[in-house]
C-alpha cells in the first residue's frame, strides 16, 4: 500500500525546504496521477514548476486554475497546440468531476474542440504510455535493489 496523501506532501514540502525540486515534483506527480481530480495537487505541481522556471509544465498543471499566469497557459497552449493533444496531456480522468465553474468550462472547451471521438481512444493510449513510463522508471531502482540485495548476501 502506498504512502497516505499527507505523508507525501510532508516529504514533498521537506524536500522543497532542501531545494530538492525533482523529487518533489517526482512524488507530486505520482499524488497527481492518484488524485487525478484534485485541483489543490495541480496548483502545488505547478507552483515547482514555476519555481524551477518550466512555464510549459506550470501552465499544464495551472491549466484548470482561472489565476495562472497567462503567460504560463500560452506555453503549454504553444507547446501542444491541439485541444485534443492539451487534453491528453491534462491527464484528466474520463468521468472526472471538475470543483469549480472555471475547471467544468475549460475541460468542456477542450473535450468539444477535440471531438467526441477523440477523447475516450486517446485517454486509453495515454494511459499505455503511462504505464510504460512508470515502469521505466521505476527498472533502475530494481536494479539498484538486487545489486544492493547481493552486496548484502555475499558481504
Amino acid at each position: 500500500m502506498g504512502m497516505a496523501k499527507a505523508d507525501v506532501l510532508d516529504r514533498v514540502d521537506s524536500d522543497l525546504a532542501r531545494g530538492y525540486t525533482t523529487p518533489a515534483i517526482r512524488r507530486l506527480s505520482s499524488l497527481v496521477a492518484a488524485h487525478p481530480t484534485d485541483l489543490d495537487l495541480r496548483r502545488r505541481l505547478a507552483g515547482i514548476h514555476r519555481m524551477v522556471g518550466n512555464r510549459i509544465e506550470a501552465g499544464r498543471w495551472g491549466y484548470l486554475h482561472a489565476d495562472t499566469a497567462p503567460a504560463e497557459t500560452e506555453a503549454f497552449e504553444r507547446a501542444y497546440p491541439s485541444p485534443a493533444a492539451r487534453l491528453r496531456k491534462l491527464l484528466w480522468p474520463a468521468h472526472g468531476q471538475a470543483a469549480t465553474e472555471f475547471a467544468k468550462g475549460r475541460l468542456a472547451a477542450l473535450a468539444d474542440a477535440a471531438g467526441p471521438a477523440a477523447r475516450p481512444a486517446r485517454r486509453r493510449a495515454s494511459g499505455a504510455r503511462a504505464r510504460l513510463l512508470a515502469f521505466a522508471m521505476a527498472l533502475p531502482f530494481a536494479a539498484i535493489g538486487a545489486y544492493t540485495a547481493v552486496q548484502w548476501l555475499v558481504g
